[in-house]
């Protein structure tokens, strides 16, 4: 399949233009983004976790942004 059958797969499955059009914008399905966005949620915590073990922030910082990251 190439990188943008999935918009011929949305179409298929009978999602709006409007869908599809949000879709050709961010470059992946709409079924994709929850693997998406939990592979952005792991980076970002590896590297709140470097910030904090290289002292870079505060205690208080890494558990104020930690709440932030897993609400």
């Amino acid at each position: 399949m190439g990188d943008w059958d999935f918009l011929h797969e949305m179409r298929d499955r009978g999602y709006s233009q409007e869908a599809i059009t949000g879709a050709m914008a961010c470059g992946y399905a709409p079924w994709e983004g929850e693997g998406i966005a939990k592979q952005e949620r792991k980076a970002k915590w590896e590297e709140l976790k470097s910030q904090r073990d290289s002292g870079e922030i505060s205690p208080a910082e890494f558990k104020k942004r930690k709440i932030e990251l897993f609400k």
